[in-house]
């Protein structure tokens, strides 16, 4: 039998005292009789890795924030899978679904509305977009890396010229690139409809989030019903469907083509939730009830 066991792990590879998040699992997992400890930076990590292979340790959950999607970070979660923990979220389903050409053709083929998309793969030539191209994307454009994290290599103002394209994919050759047309939310009541959408073990939390400022505002029912924000819920639960990942957030915008208004996925699939609360760093945060009723739900889905 292993020498030490703990109900709950929270992995992050970050040092420093815990956001308040942290702390709400904390709080909730003593209150259901669980272990927690916080697992605060990369060597720690690698400590309690360690500790699992030579099988000195056991852990019932890992919720893993460590680092990046990609290539790295995943050892750990791995770790804790073979011995029969749950990994929240899934490594494997992390390096397969947090791609975002992947998710972009499984949406499409689930029948979502997309933005307007042109895919560049690894070891396609640069070029230049035509003239249709441009046509379809528009004047403003975005460029990303398909397996990036958080903002990074994200182009905005994206030109759709060649040494654009050759600069923009400079920030990882081994990555496949999507160019979308930049998404103008429509207003309701002189509210940008750009959205967060938090999914939680089934649990769907949206907030409004302003593109620019990052206000953000939990959605009440009553907005939902008049407004018809009902799409947002269909949205989350089809990506949670396909990927399997049992909490992530989404970013989606509300906004008009052609005739129709229509909800367009933006951020397909964040498995690590920008998660510090207006009591921490104020409107732009996201409300301290969500983050409450997230810790919850994860330790709620831990006793199971």
């Amino acid at each position: 039998m292993p020498e030490h066991h703990f109900d709950i792990v929270f992995a992050r590879r970050a040092d420093g005292p815990p956001p308040r998040f942290i702390q709400l699992i904390e709080q909730a997992a003593h209150t259901r009789g669980l272990s927690f400890i916080h697992c605060g930076n990369y060597e720690h990590a690698q400590a309690m890795h360690q500790a699992l292979i030579v099988g000195e340790l056991s852990i019932a959950c890992l919720i893993d924030y460590m680092g990046r999607s990609f290539r790295n970070d995943s050892e750990f979660g791995r770790a804790v899978r073979a011995q029969g923990g749950q990994v929240i979220v899934d490594p494997d389903r992390v390096l397969r679904f947090g791609d975002k050409v992947t998710m972009h053709h499984a949406l499409l083929r689930a029948g979502i509305t997309l933005p307007h998309t042109i895919i560049f793969p690894t070891g396609a030539p640069n070029r230049a977009l035509t003239s249709a191209e441009r046509k379809t994307l528009g004047l403003h454009m975005v460029c990303k890396p398909a397996r990036g994290s958080g903002a990074s290599g994200v182009v905005l103002n994206f030109d759709g010229s060649y040494s654009g394209l050759e600069a923009a994919r400079d920030y990882d050759h081994d990555d496949d690139f999507l160019i979308q047309e930049f998404i103008t939310p429509v207003n309701l009541d002189d509210r940008p409809a750009w959205f967060r959408v938090y999914n939680c073990f089934g649990q769907v939390l949206a907030c409004w989030w302003h593109p620019e400022t990052h206000e953000t505002q939990l959605v009440s029912a009553e907005e939902i019903s008049h407004y018809k924000l009902h799409g947002l819920a269909r949205i989350s639960a089809t990506i949670a469907a396909i990927s399997g990942y049992t909490w992530f957030s989404t970013e989606v915008a509300l906004s008009q083509r052609a005739t129709r208004m229509v909800f367009l996925p933006i951020d397909y699939l964040n498995n690590k939730c920008y998660m510090l609360t207006h009591s921490e760093v104020g409107e732009r945060g996201l409300p301290d009830a969500l983050a409450e009723t997230v810790a919850r739900v994860l330790v709620e889905a831990a006793v199971r």
